[in-house]
Order: structure tokens, then C-alpha cells, then sequence
């Protein structure tokens, strides 16, 4: 069935494509990926996150799942967790074998991928949300709907069809995965929470920077493109704005950001920059919001006044050193040269 990782007792979570999560609400999620080179060649990896905290990792050669949080093996038994291991190879063997035959029958080339997202939502009011989504070289494919126990599609092809009614077909397996999404995964959820809450408060400080990205020549009226960069903050939520002679600059066409995007050690950076008039005489400062700052912002100002840095200044300093020296050496060596030819004509 096309169930690879469905009985799992920490459940997976929405794809990027997925609604945005509420503040205060928390994610369980478990992300699949499957490559199915040629009929005989699949690569698989599978990942767990508690929020945006990476927490188990799944090596399926053999399946073997990795803790990769010191408090990730809570929740079950050591022979409980060999069990979900079994179970989980099992799963896979049985989805492969299904999508290689739906392929062959329907004439569908390699290479291809799969991806599965199957998790839960719980919201600070107590309610929560469950998703069970799948897709096909990264376009929606079957997702399982809660709430009446069946698989949806939005797609009408042959193969998605088929793949459609070989679900809904054992309704063992929804009515099991129904009670995974509302009751184990919630369980789970909060069993996570309990475990690994110092890992989920961990708070980092921003840094901030903020410069002039190509600051046009001397004379010229085109703006000046100010960039903030704003890096090393965790948790990902943080608020960048601009303040023109103090006051905040409105959304509009003169301000662009790069989104959040993820550093290597597990902290989150962004990049926002403001197009402003050379010579108007205004002030330009970035402030950056987080939690980590309690209650306070961080200020840094545009030193438009000081253009040029004091690393610039030495450079500069150097250069015009390096330059008058090797001059020098050239009178020398030029006055040296005169000099030898006057001694020989001399002597001659």
C-alpha cells in the first residue's frame, strides 16, 4: 500500500506548501523521501522534527531509526522502538513494490520521487490538527482526510487513480491511521514536549550589521540600496523593520527581504534592504525584534556620515604608503643609474 511510514508514534508534518502554523502552536512532523532511480535502485531518507528541531532520522539500509536529541528514545520502550523499526521496513517494501508496479502498468518513466508528510498541530487553546499528505515529483499526489476516513486527490490521472482505490480499498489501515493522527500523535506530541522543552526555549541573540550594499559614486542620483543582516537568532520568529528619521518605513516597493532562511548550526538569518535618495538629508536605522532580546529591540543605525570604515581607512593609509615607497626606489635607482653613466664618461 502506498503506507511507507504511516504507523509511526511520533507522526510527520506538512510539507512547505502547508498552512502556516499558528503562534503557540507546536509541530510534530516526520518527512519522507524516496527516489526511485530504476526498478531495481531506490535511495530513502526520513527525518523527525518537534517544531523546526530536528529529533530522529530514519537509515533504512537497514531500516534503523537515530536519535539525534538526548531525550529523542523517550516516550517508548527500547523493544518498542525494534518493533517500529520492523514495522517501518515492512511498510517501505510493500510501497515500493506497489509504485513499481503501478509504474510498469501505466507506462510511467524513472527516474521519479515520493514524498510523504503525515503529523499533528497542537494549538495553545488545546484543539489540534492532523495532515497526511503525499506527493509525486513534487506535485501534490493523495492526502488522507481525518475526518471521514478516506484519500482524497485533486489529480485525475491514471496512475493516482489507481493508486487512489488501492487505499481506500483496506479500511484497516485508515481506521488505524485515523486513531495515529487524533490520539497517538497528540500523545506523542505533548510527551516530546515534556522531554525536550529545555531544547524547544533555547533562545539565541541576533546579530546585527547593517551597510550599503553598492554605495553609487559621488554625484550620482541613484539610490542607495541599505542592507540589514540580521543572523545567529533562534527561535525563528523575529521582526526587522526600517525607521526613517525614526519613524517605521511602510511596506512598499522600496523594501525587500530574503525570507528566514537556516544557518549550519541550527540558528535561523535574514536579510532585508531599503532603497533610499543619496543626499536627502534623512536618518536610516534597522530594528530587529526577538524574543531573546526580553522585551527590547535591537538599533543599528546607518553611519552614513562615516562612509568609510576605519579597515578602509588603513587600506587606503597602506596603499598610499606602498605607492610614495616603491616611487622612491625608482628616483634612487633612476639617480644611481645617472650617476654610474657620469663616472664612465668621466673616466673615459
Amino acid at each position: 500500500m502506498l503506507l511507507p511510514l504511516l504507523i509511526l508514534p511520533w507522526a510527520w508534518g506538512a510539507l512547505a506548501a502547508s498552512p502556516p502554523v499558528p503562534p503557540g502552536s507546536l509541530t510534530l512532523r516526520l518527512l519522507q523521501t524516496i527516489i526511485f532511480h530504476n526498478t531495481s535502485s531506490t535511495d530513502m531518507a526520513g527525518t523527525a522534527l518537534l517544531g523546526d528541531l530536528e529529533t530522529h532520522s530514519l537509515d533504512c539500509r537497514p531500516c534503523k531509526v537515530r536519535f539525534l536529541q538526548p531525550w529523542a528514545q523517550q516516550g517508548l520502550t527500547p523493544k518498542e522502538w525494534q518493533d517500529l523499526e520492523e514495522l517501518i521496513y515492512r511498510y517501505l517494501s510493500d510501497f515500493i513494490r506497489l509504485m513499481k508496479e503501478l509504474v510498469e502498468e501505466e507506462g510511467e518513466g524513472y527516474p521519479f520521487v515520493t514524498q510523504f508528510s503525515i503529523g499533528c498541530e497542537l494549538h495553545p487553546n488545546g484543539t489540534s490538527r492532523r495532515f497526511c499528505d503525499a506527493g509525486m515529483n513534487g506535485e501534490d499526489f493523495v492526502s488522507f482526510d481525518t475526518d471521514s476516513g478516506k484519500w482524497v486527490t485533486q489529480r485525475g490521472d491514471k496512475l493516482t487513480l489507481k493508486a487512489l482505490e488501492s487505499l481506500n480499498y483496506n479500511r484497516v489501515v485508515a481506521v488505524m491511521l485515523q486513531f495515529l493522527l487524533r490520539t497517538t500523535c497528540v500523545n506523542q506530541l505533548k510527551s516530546f514536549v515534556q522531554h525536550g522543552n529545555e531544547s524547544l526555549a533555547r533562545q539565541e541573540k541576533p546579530v546585527a550589521v547593517v551597510f550599503a550594499r553598492v554605495p553609487p559614486p559621488a554625484g550620482t542620483p541613484a539610490p542607495v540600496l541599505l542592507v540589514c543582516r540580521v543572523t545567529g537568532f533562534y527561535p525563528r520568529p523575529v521582526r526587522v523593520a526600517w525607521l526613517q528619521d525614526g519613524e517605521e518605513v511602510a511596506p512598499g516597493g522600496r523594501l525587500n527581504s530574503s525570507g528566514i532562511l537556516p544557518n549550519a548550526d541550527l540558528t535561523y538569518q535574514l536579510r532585508s534592504s531599503l532603497a533610499v535618495e543619496p543626499g536627502a538629508g534623512h536618518s536610516y536605522a534597522c530594528r530587529v525584534q526577538h524574543s531573546s532580546l526580553g522585551g527590547q529591540s535591537l538599533l543599528i543605525p546607518w553611519e552614513q556620515s562615516r562612509p568609510w570604515g576605519p579597515g578602509l581607512a588603513v587600506g587606503i593609509t597602506l596603499g598610499v604608503l606602498a605607492v610614495a615607497a616603491v616611487a622612491a626606489v625608482l628616483r634612487w635607482s633612476r639617480r644611481r643609474g645617472y650617476q654610474d653613466v657620469r663616472h664612465r664618461e668621466s673616466s673615459l
